[in-house]
C-alpha cells in the first residue's frame, strides 16, 4: 500500500513537471506582441500599432496609446509595394514588360510635360525603375527641392503626378542608370504616371480594383491629406489590410503571375552582383528554400511647416512591413513620431522574426 501512495505520489509530481516544462516551451503570437511592446519602450513610442497575419488570415494585433483598433494608418514608402505589383499584374497582362522603356511607356505623358532634360532617361526601362536602377538618387527626388515650394501655392491634396514629373525630368541624371542600386521617390513616381497612362485610369483607381479589394484591402485608400505622395508613399489603410495586402508575395498568390514572380525572385542583375538580398516589385526580397523568399520595406515620413497652402502641416510617423515566407506570417508596424534610420530598424526585424519563429501555436 505504502509502495502504491508513493508511486501516485511521483505520478503526481511528474505530470505537474511535464505540464510546466509544456507551458514554457508553448510560444504563441503574443509573444510576438510582447517583443513589438518591449521594442517600442526601448524607442520611447508610446502610440503605435501591430498585425500578424498568418496564412493570409490576421490573427493578432495590438494598439499603444492614440491609435484605435483597426484605424486606418498612412504607410508612407509601404506604398511603393502596391505600385509593384499594380505594374505587375500590367506586365502579366501583357500590356508591356519590364524591358519597355520610358519613352514607349510615358509617350502621351511626355508630350504634355515636356522631353526630359537627360535624354538617357528615355532608355531606363521598367525594370530599372522598379529595382531603384533609373539613375536617380535620393537628392534627386520628388519629395525634395521643388517640393516644399509647391506646397505654399498647391494643395497636398491632389495627385500632381504631371506636376511632379517636371520636377524629377528637369534634372539630370546624377547617376549612370542601370550601374548600381540607389533608392528614391522619383522612380515609383513614373511608375505610378506609367499606371495611369497605360490604364487610362487614376492611379488610386485601378491599383484598388486590380490588386487591393481583391486581395481584401477593401479600406484602402490614398491618404485624403497627403494624396500627392500617391505612388511612392500615399496609401493608408488598417494594419491588418496591408497584412493581406502584403500576400501577395506568397507563394502562387495570383496576384503576382508566373513572368512578374520569375523576374522578382531573379532580376538580371542579381546574377551580376550575386548579392542575397535585393529590390523587387516595391519591396526588399531575400529568396529562400523554403516558403519563396523574405519581404521587407521601411517608411517613414516626417513633413512640418506653418506656410503651405493647407495651412500648417505636421505629420511624423513610420512604419515597418515584414513577409517570412517559411513560416506564411506577414507582420506590420505603425509607429508615432517617426523613427530615423538606424540599429533600431534591423533590432525590430530580429526581434519581430525570432518571435515568429519560435510560435509553436498559432490561433
Amino acid at each position: 500500500m505504502r509502495r502504491v501512495i508513493v508511486l501516485t505520489i511521483f505520478a503526481a509530481v511528474l505530470s505537474l513537471c511535464l505540464a510546466a516544462v509544456g507551458v514554457a516551451e508553448a510560444q504563441t503570437v503574443q509573444d510576438i506582441e510582447q517583443a513589438w511592446r518591449g521594442w517600442m519602450t526601448k524607442q520611447q513610442r508610446s502610440t503605435g500599432g501591430l498585425v500578424v497575419v498568418h496564412g493570409g488570415r490576421p490573427v493578432h494585433s495590438a494598439q499603444m496609446g492614440r491609435l484605435a483598433a483597426g484605424a486606418p494608418v498612412p504607410l508612407a514608402s509601404l506604398s511603393k509595394a502596391v505600385t509593384g505589383v499594380c505594374i505587375a499584374s500590367l506586365i502579366d497582362r501583357g500590356r508591356f514588360s519590364f524591358d519597355t522603356r520610358v519613352a514607349e511607356a510615358l509617350a502621351k505623358t511626355l508630350v504634355r510635360v515636356g522631353p526630359p532634360a537627360d535624354p538617357r532617361l528615355l532608355q531606363v526601362t521598367i525594370g530599372e525603375l522598379l529595382a531603384h536602377r533609373a539613375g536617380f538618387d535620393g537628392k534627386n527626388d520628388a519629395t525634395s527641392g521643388a517640393f516644399g515650394n509647391y506646397l505654399r501655392t498647391h494643395t497636398a491634396r491632389e495627385t500632381a503626378f504631371d506636376a511632379q514629373l517636371k520636377w524629377v525630368i528637369a534634372q539630370r541624371l546624377p547617376l549612370q542608370p542601370d550601374t548600381k542600386y540607389a533608392y528614391s521617390n522619383a522612380a515609383y513616381l513614373m511608375l505610378g504616371a506609367i499606371i495611369e497612362e497605360a490604364t487610362g485610369q487614376s492611379y488610386e483607381a485601378f491599383c484598388r480594383q486590380t490588386v487591393l479589394v481583391p486581395l481584401g484591402a477593401r479600406d484602402a485608400e490614398l491618404d485624403p491629406a497627403w494624396r500627392i505622395l500617391a505612388s511612392y508613399g500615399g496609401w493608408r489603410m488598417p494594419l491588418a489590410d496591408y497584412g493581406r495586402f502584403y500576400q501577395a508575395f506568397a507563394v502562387d498568390n495570383p496576384a503576382i503571375g508566373p513572368v512578374a514572380r520569375r523576374w522578382m525572385m531573379q532580376p538580371p542583375f542579381a546574377d551580376n552582383e550575386r548579392a542575397a538580398t535585393h529590390y523587387g516589385l516595391g519591396t526588399f526580397v531575400r529568396p529562400t528554400r523554403q516558403g519563396g523568399g523574405n519581404f521587407w520595406h521601411w517608411g517613414r515620413w516626417t513633413y512640418t511647416t506653418n506656410k503651405s497652402f493647407d495651412g500648417p502641416l505636421r505629420i511624423s510617423y513610420s512604419t515597418f512591413a515584414v513577409r517570412i515566407g517559411a513560416l506564411d506570417v506577414n507582420m506590420v508596424v505603425y509607429l508615432e513620431p517617426g523613427l530615423q534610420g538606424g540599429p533600431a530598424h534591423g533590432e525590430l526585424d530580429r526581434l519581430l522574426g525570432d518571435a515568429a519563429r519560435a510560435v509553436t501555436r498559432w490561433p
